[in-house]
């Protein structure tokens, strides 16, 4: 549902698309954030797959996948967890090829300050390397693996993301269930950016120059989380109209799941009327967290008690890894 702070008299409703909607943003690689204790994993030199995907390899050095078992956030809340191993196994995986999609996922003992590696997502059973092409290489054996292409890569993310555990909540299971899953969408195509390179460059045994593999499409191992506020920002369609004499403002879940996916997170989105002059006619405020989220695929609505010229839409994340609250979303939607 979502809690409201109205500072005008409040009616929640379905409306129909409004005539003003807010721009999409292009997906960017994420952006550092002032205030993030996330730290840069940096032990490339002990990942095998770094001396061939050294590029991909330092986008991942810098995600949540790399900083699953040292992040702060997450040391905390084992403490004092009658069962902390509970939540191992996601957070220091073994390939989840090797134990089974479908099983919970297994902690591996040596590594962990790596996270969720490499070999966690791409090792198959027989020790080859999966991914969308399998392409042929002497550095190891390979796989194209249907995980890894369009609607079942959902199901290798699921491997984890479907939990319920602790702060965690099973987005995978919303996801599942949406429209948009039904209309063929991934969670990747959210979560990792579209790129076009050389995935792998071969280092020159003798001191000449390295191989690079053929230039593909794919994808950034650099994923796309809410802390960003370009991508947050994503996560909402807006639109504004005037509905019988009065000034609405919809607001729809776009991302397949609920919003937000972690207990502790919050979002606040603020809708202030603005008069022909700019005057403020008031302002009304809608606060999603675990308690009460903007649910699947649904659209909630915020409609003021008259009518006015504009709409200026604020949005604020809380995150509990941050150490202050950041401003993601700011715009004026005309009312017409």
């Amino acid at each position: 549902m979502g809690r409201v702070k109205p500072l005008l008299p409040l009616a929640l409703l379905a409306v129909a698309l409004g005539a003003s909607r807010a721009p999409q943003d292009p997906l960017a690689p994420p952006a550092p954030l002032d205030g993030d204790e996330r730290v840069h994993v940096g032990a490339l030199d002990d990942l095998e797959c770094a001396r061939c995907h050294a590029e991909v390899a330092a986008e991942w050095a810098a995600t949540l996948h790399a900083y699953a078992w040292q992040d702060g956030f997450y040391q905390e809340e084992l403490e004092g967890r009658r069962k902390p191993q509970s939540c191992w196994g996601c957070h220091v995986p073994e390939p989840v090829h090797v134990t089974g999609l479908d099983a919970k996922p297994v902690a591996r003992e040596a590594g962990r300050e790596l996270g969720v590696t490499c070999v966690a997502c791409h090792q198959g059973p027989d020790g080859e390397m999966l991914g969308p092409r399998g392409a042929p290489t002497d550095a190891h054996a390979t796989r194209r693996a249907e995980t890894f292409l369009g609607a079942g890569t959902n199901d290798l993310c699921a491997s984890c993301h479907a939990t319920f555990v602790g702060p965690v909540i099973g987005v995978s299971r919303d996801f599942a269930g949406s429209a948009r899953a039904a209309a063929g969408g991934t969670c990747v195509e959210c979560h990792m950016a579209e790129v076009e390179r050389a995935f792998a460059v071969t280092p020159a045994e003798d001191g000449g120059e390295p191989t690079a593999s053929p230039v593909r499409k794919g994808r950034s191992h650099a994923l796309q989380t809410p802390r960003d506020p370009a991508f947050l920002r994503r996560a909402f369609g807006l639109s504004a109209a005037l509905e019988s004499g009065r000034a609405v403002l919809r607001v729809e879940n776009r991302t397949g799941h609920r919003v937000p996916g972690l207990i502790g997170r919050e979002v606040a989105l603020e809708a202030t009327l603005l008069g022909a002059d700019g005057a403020e006619l008031g302002t009304l405020e809608l606060e999603f967290d675990a308690t009460l989220p903007l649910e699947t695929d649904e659209t909630r609505a915020l409609e003021f008690g008259g009518p006015g010229a504009r709409l200026r839409v604020r949005g604020r994340h809380v995150d509990p890894r941050l150490l202050r609250p950041v401003d993601f979303l700011e715009l004026e939607l005309a009312l017409e």
